[in-house]
């Protein structure tokens, strides 16, 4: 054996072993991050609070006359038990606050040691570890106080007011938030006959509602304080304020609902399209084109792939995991604490982190695939003159329908539980333009860019070396969805990856892919900042 081949042998072996380090802690780390998700809501949770904001804010629009047609949509959008509809929303959400709480605290009975001098090796949680837990416990208990406080508004505006202040009540006995008591006090002292608000007291219990609640729950408490007080121009004033938020809210409601029945309908007939004319294709004796024509073309021909599984192997454990769960985490953690950051900064913490992972994971799979240059025509490739806009956009329709039946189905597993990317959270509750901009552009423009380059462009055409194009569009689609680190999200992610890698496949041309995703995750955030700012 020559000195070179020895070198060679020896330098692949090291590889072997760093990789498989690398892989086991990847592999730990990845468990970990998807467990940590377990109790955590999801994001559609607050989607369809905000949501149910929106269509009590809209219902109270009283049109003086019709001629915009829009108290018929009023009627179509909010629905006649509206009320009833929003009350049991906040139960539901209360229930998923409770089983996050039950489960927490019995992960904190079980991993804590009982026994005071227990070995600090044995201890399973350290002290910083049980503070977060229990932290995020008394967040939750805060949740539902203020859940409680607007399912009593609910039943008051329900000619329930009895119930209401039952349910205020309990806050006042049991709630360990003084904010909460003095809150659900001053509610069943606007409510109670024997009230005894006066004009001297009603200014702090007004800034005292102003400060707790905003939209319709706001304007509910208002209303009836300006009515035991029989403050006529405050209930004026009132009204007002309410008709021109209202009309605001039944527009932006309109707008998602229209949305998302114009898609949805779009990629169902785009569906049923290709099935029927695969029917009649079969059914003529001489087709001009066969079924494989139009839904199998390039669906049976994989890529050459000049490199083995080692290559991809280094590039996703080196250029992708190790990179963006350990390095750049532990690099910036010794500069920036992302908790205590305020939204702006939150913003620019994501963008610039994610453009930095995006930068070294391609320059690893610069250097990984540099020795086979040039590659093969068909590798990385992007045709501006190819009809790639209308598979981007044919791609996104059928995606719309088939990620919402897969998304519903899988709520039923997780039961508002399994985690969400907080990218979206803070999208729904942020007010910052700047913070939205960046936001977007991770979202929108950076995240297609380098997933679809590193998932469609490289790993899906790689594992056809070794399987069938569908099982690599499955295999790659899985991976994508796992790498998103939240459990609720798998399942509904591997779909739309699904979908990407058959429009990857089919085009052969990343423009698409990326287009899809591009569309996806901008309606996504487009939808979410609407709720935000109209609820």
């Amino acid at each position: 054996m020559s000195l070179d081949r020895f070198n060679l042998t020896s330098f692949q072996s090291l590889r072997r072993i760093v990789l498989s380090i690398l892989t086991f802690f990847v592999i730990i780390k990845l468990i970990l991050a998807l467990v940590a998700t377990i109790d955590r809501p999801q994001i559609q949770g607050k989607f369809e609070l905000y949501q149910t904001n929106l269509v009590l804010k809209a219902a109270e629009w009283k049109p003086a006359t019709d001629s915009n047609g829009l108290s018929a949509l009023q009627t179509a959008l909010v629905g006649a038990d509206f009320l009833k509809s929003a009350t049991k929303q906040y139960q539901t959400a209360r229930s998923g606050d409770i089983q996050a709480i039950e489960k927490l605290t019995g992960s904190l009975a079980n991993l804590e040691p009982t026994e005071p001098d227990l070995k600090p090796d044995l201890k399973i949680l350290t002290p910083a570890q049980t503070s977060l837990v229990k932290q995020t416990i008394s967040a939750a208990q805060t949740e539902i106080d203020k859940i409680d406080l607007r399912i009593g508004i609910l039943q008051a505006a329900q000619q329930q007011p009895e119930t209401a202040i039952k349910t205020w009540q309990k806050i006042v006995t049991d709630s360990a938030q003084s904010t909460s008591k003095n809150t659900a006090a001053s509610l069943i002292n606007i409510w109670q006959k024997s009230s005894s608000i006066s004009a001297n007291t009603a200014p702090q219990i007004e800034a005292e509602i102003n400060s707790n609640f905003d939209g319709w729950f706001r304007d509910r408490v208002l209303e009836q304080l300006y009515t035991d007080l029989g403050n006529t121009a405050g209930l004026a004033q009132l009204d007002r304020t309410e008709q021109a938020t209202a009309e605001n809210a039944l527009i932006k409601l309109a707008t998602i609902f229209t949305s998302r029945i114009v898609f949805g309908l779009g990629g169902v007939g785009l569906i049923i399209y290709f099935i029927v004319r695969s029917i009649v294709l079969l059914t003529q004796k001489q087709p001009t084109e066969s079924v494989a024509d139009i839904l199998l073309t390039g669906l049976d021909t994989p890529w050459t792939a000049p490199w083995d599984w080692e290559i991809v192997w280094q590039v996703f454990m080196v250029g992708f995991f190790f990179v963006g769960q350990f390095l750049l985490p532990l690099i910036f953690s010794q500069f920036v604490n992302p908790s205590k950051l305020t939204t702006q900064s939150q913003s620019i913490y994501v963008f610039a982190s994610y453009v930095t992972m995006a930068s070294l994971g391609i320059g690893v799979l610069y250097l990984s695939i540099k020795s086979y240059f040039p590659l093969p025509p068909d590798w990385f490739k992007f045709n501006w003159k190819s009809n790639w806009i209308l598979w981007g956009v044919g791609g996104y329709l059928v995606a719309t329908p088939v990620v919402i039946v897969v998304s519903l189905l899988n709520e039923q597993i997780w039961q508002g539980q399994g985690g969400s990317n907080p990218i979206l959270q803070i999208v729904l509750e942020g007010k910052n333009p700047i913070a939205l901009l960046l936001f977007f552009l991770t979202a929108a423009v950076a995240a297609p860019l380098f997933e679809e380059f590193l998932f469609r462009g490289f790993l899906l055409p790689s594992l056809t070396r070794y399987l069938p194009v569908w099982g690599s569009i499955g295999i790659s689609a899985l991976i994508f969805g796992v790498a998103h680190l939240s459990l609720s999200e798998i399942i509904p992610l591997t779909t739309l990856g699904i979908i990407l890698g058959v429009v990857y496949t089919r085009t052969r041309n990343l423009l698409a892919p990326m287009l899809l995703h591009s569309l996806w995750n901008s309606t996504t955030l487009i939808s979410l900042y609407i709720l935000g700012s109209g609820s």
